[in-house]
Parts: structure tokens; sequence; C-alpha cells
């Protein structure tokens, strides 16, 4: 069913519904004003606006808001709802950065334990027929990754009291204490660069880039706010021009009109004045539909939101185009463009990035040489228990003591054991590394050669701004004589027409020329003024 048949079946449905009670009323005739009304509901439950049956003048919802370009600008930094969304990409990078260092963070350890173990002896030296001993045990720790060099240490202190039955034991309870540290270094393989190291580095560069990205982003986003700033200021021209030419073309009907009664010209005359005037009615029409379209494309760079307060208003432009010429240094633009556009610097970050990714396959091919070092500090103490040596049948009575004296001797270095070794291990053959190690190579080589294809393509592109800088106001000056002599000829066939000695197709015609000079004088003046947007932009991003 179509929207028109819903709408008359909806009105239909209400004033089926009245009928009864207008029944009850003597069937009395509804009036204009409760049709009218029924009619409006019904549209309005089918989502359509009544006609009004008056034409009413569209008048602009909301205030009005004179706007300058750099307003504009600004507005669209603070508020553009893609910067918005794109400013978040780089934050990402901090957590991911945080993660992979995690990697170099102290690691503490500790434990508790407690062991209770009855056992049968199996010989004599066990200290009787079945030993049962009870043990607690604590301890703590520290681990690190070190970033220079790639070595690791790990400190641990360790505790426990064991009570036995065993006879043989020299002290029950007995308090042990201990410290242990291992330190490995590798001297080969892992030493400048390791996977977790590239990788930091890697990622330190990937959120560098994301930050071009979001600046080549804003950059680019703030130019189409210019361009769409001078979209909006032309139309706005361009509707004026459309109103002077309509204006032109009415009051050459009024006089054609004037001449027709007083007999100096034939009705046909007016009819072409007329047809011309309906032309120049719809190219103002056609104007403001642009007007309206270009102020709605501005306002969605630079507002937050339907929300937003100059969402409803009405944006009016007070910056003219740029007339005059501007200087422009090609080889200073070219200069500056080599040592900031986003996309270069992203290639070169790129570039080290697969330096750094070589050099991480490089450092894998290589010998693995490790050094390991540790060191054991050991304290025991607790209730001595006096035993006879069987050789010499003397009786000898171990140093007793507590907890602290256990620690007092790891503190003396009374126990000390060290332990020095390397390690060496080398793949024969080639190996998966050395290939990967060629690809990378391979893959640098191509990047490098991106990098100059890059520069030249930076160098053509401020190249062609510049020149389009120079044809777009070349073309604006030839369109502004073009305007002014289709003025004169204007002014010159409308005086030889109301001597008599030209034709009204000929002052139609010359009206025509004259409206058509003003658009393209207009196009021009925009096209110039977006010229010098995107030198600007060239110089930063593409």
């Amino acid at each position: 069913m179509s929207k028109t048949a819903r709408t008359l079946a909806a009105a239909g449905f209400i004033l089926a519904s009245a009928l009864p009670a207008l029944a009850q009323q003597q069937a009395e005739t509804p009036s204009k004003e409760r049709v009218q009304a029924l009619i409006a509901q019904a549209m309005q439950q089918t989502g359509q606006t009544p006609a009004p049956t008056v034409a009413v003048p569209i008048v602009p919802a909301g205030p009005t808001v004179n706007l300058t370009e750099q307003e504009a600008v600004t507005r669209a930094t603070e508020k553009n709802l893609t910067l918005i969304s794109e400013r978040i990409t780089p934050q990402t990078w901090d957590y991911t950065m945080a993660a992979t260092r995690a990697a170099y963070a102290f690691n503490l350890t500790s434990s508790l334990a407690n062991n209770n173990a009855n056992t049968p002896t199996s010989n004599i030296f066990e200290g009787g027929a079945r030993t049962s001993s009870q043990q607690q045990s604590w301890s703590g720790g520290v681990s690190k990754q070190m970033w220079r060099g790639g070595g690791n240490y790990n400190l641990n202190w360790t505790n426990s009291r064991n009570q036995t039955s065993s006879s043989n034991s020299t002290c029950n309870p007995c308090f042990n204490a201990g410290l242990v540290g291992t330190f490995t270094q590798p001297l080969m393989r892992n030493f400048r660069i390791d996977a977790t190291r590239a990788a930091i580095l890697t990622n330190e560069i990937s959120q560098q880039i994301a930050d071009l990205n979001l600046s080549a982003q804003e950059v680019s986003i703030l130019a189409q706010v210019r361009n769409a700033y001078w979209e909006l200021s032309y139309a706005r021209l361009a509707v004026e021009a459309a109103q002077r030419s309509l204006e032109l073309s009415t009051k050459l009907v009024g006089d054609n009109r004037a001449r027709v009664e007083i007999g100096t010209m034939a009705p046909i005359d007016v009819v072409q004045a007329q047809a011309e005037e309906a032309n120049r009615r719809q190219q103002l029409v056609t104007a403001q539909a642009t007007l309206r379209n270009n102020e709605l494309a501005l306002k969605r760079l630079i507002v937050s939101g339907t929300d937003d307060e100059l969402w409803r208003a009405t944006i009016v432009p007070v910056d003219l185009p740029t007339v005059t010429p501007q200087a422009v240094n090609l080889e200073a633009a070219v200069a500056n463009a080599l040592s900031q556009r986003i996309d270069l610097t992203t290639t070169k970050k790129n570039l080290d990035s697969t330096d750094i990714q070589l050099r991480s396959l490089e450092n894998q091919t290589k010998a693995q040489l490790d050094f390991v070092g540790s060191l054991n500090l050991a304290g025991r103490a607790g209730t001595s228990i006096p035993l006879r040596d069987p050789i010499t049948g003397l009786t000898v009575t171990p140093p007793g003591g507590g907890y602290l004296d256990a620690l007092q001797s790891v503190g003396a270095f009374d126990s000390p054991t060290w332990n020095l070794r390397l390690q060496f291990a080398y793949p024969l053959g080639t190996s998966a590394q050395e290939a990967n190690v060629s690809r990378q190579r391979l893959i640098k080589q191509q990047t490098e050669a991106s990098l100059k294809a890059t520069e030249l393509t930076v160098a053509t592109e401020v190249t062609s701004a510049a020149l389009a800088i120079r044809n777009s106001f070349e073309a604006m000056e030839a369109t502004k004589v073009s305007r002014e002599l289709s003025e004169q000829r204007l002014e010159a066939a409308q005086a030889k027409f109301d001597q008599g000695m030209a034709t009204n197709y000929e002052v139609v015609q010359a009206q025509r020329d004259l409206a058509d000079a003003r658009n393209t004088e207009l196009r021009r003046l925009l096209d110039y003024q977006r010229a010098l947007v995107d030198f600007q932009r060239v110089q930063i991003t593409r």
C-alpha cells in the first residue's frame, strides 16, 4: 500500500469513528476546521506533514552564527567526532607498551610449607627403627630480567625448622637459614638484543606511527574544514549572484510589459523575458539548495553531535576568499615537506622497525654463550645433641643456638658455596634463522627503495600544488576580466535596446552571459582558495 493510500485510509478511519457521534448530534455537518484537524491527525499517524494551504517562506531554524575560518578550524579541533575517535588509538598503545615492559618488572615469590613424615629405617645409621620428622619451611625471593645485557638474576631467602626422632641428628629442633643468589649473563646471543627488547622497541615505533597517523588525520580533516568553509562562502556568493541575475530578468520582464502596453513591443518578447526569468529563478533555487547542502557539510565537520547548539543554527561565513596573489617559495616548501611530511616520516619509522627486526633475527644466528654464577650462604642452629664419634670415641657437642643464630651464621659467611660456569651451544648447518635474516634484508632494501619513491612523490605533490596556485590565480584573473566585459556588454545591449537598436533576445543573451561569467568567476575564486589550502596540506600530509 502506498503512503498516500495509507494516509487516506487513516483519515477515513478517523472520520468513520466520528460518524456515530455526529449522528447522535442530528447529523450535523462537520466544520471545515474539524475536517482539517482530522486530516492532520491522520497524516501525523502515517508520519507525514500536512501541506500548508498558504505558501509560507522558509525561515532558517535556530539563531544565526557568524563564523570565521579560524573559528571553524578551532571547533573542528575540539569537537570533530572522527578526531575524538582517532585520538583513542594512540592511547591503546600505552597499555600495549606497559604489558610488554612488564617483563622487566620485579617478580616476588614466597612459599610456606608444613611437612610431617614417618619413615621406617633401612639401616643402622638412620637413628632408630622408625623415624618421624616434622618440618616447617618458609621462603621468599625476588627475580628480575635486566634490560642492559639481557641478563637475569634470582635471589631467594630460605628458612626451615626441623624436628625429628632420629638419634643421629646433631640438633633437635634444628633451624636452617640460607640465601641463594643466581646470575645469568648472555655473552653472545641475546646480549645486545633479544625478542622482548625487540618487541618493546618495535611497539615504541608503532606508537609513534599511531601518533603520526593521528596528526595526518587532523591535518586532513582541518583541510576539509577549510575547504568546506570556502564552499559555503562560495555558495552564499552564488546565491547573491543568482539573486542579482533574477532581479535583472524580472526588471526586463517589467520593462517589456510596459513597452507592450504602449505598443512599441510585441507580446512574444515578454514571453521570452518571462522564460529567462523562470530559468533564473530555477538557478536561484538550485543555488539555495547548494547553500543548504554546503552548510550541512560544514556542520558535520565542526559539531559534536545533533545536540550541539551550532547544529540548529544558520552559519554565515564572514571571511572573504583571497583575491590577491600569494607568494610561493617552492624550494622552501619542498624542503619543508621532505622534513615534515607525515607519510615520509612514517616510512622512515617503518625502516627503523625493519632494522630492529633484522637485528633480532641476526641475534638468533649467533652462538649461545652464557655465564652463570651462583652463591649459596647457609646457616644452621638449634638445640644441640651431644654425639659420640664412632672412630675416636669422643663426645662431640655441636654448637647450639636459635633461629637468630642461624641468621647470624648466614650474615657471617660461615658456609659459603660458589659456583661459576660457562654454557655454550651452537646449531650446525643452515638454520631457519639464517633464512629469516636473508628475507628480512630484502624487506629492508624494499623499504629503502620505498623511502626514495616517497620522497619523489612528496616533491611532485608539492610542486603540483604550487603550480595549481599559479594556474588557479591566472584563471581567476581571466574570469574577472570576462565578468567585467560581460557587464559592459550588458550595459551596451541594454542601452541599444532602450534606443530601439537591439532586440530583446540580445539583452536576454547578455544577461545570461553575465550570469555565467559571475558563476565562473566565483568558481575560479573558490578553486584558488582551495589551492592555497591544499598547498599547506601537502607539506604535512598527502
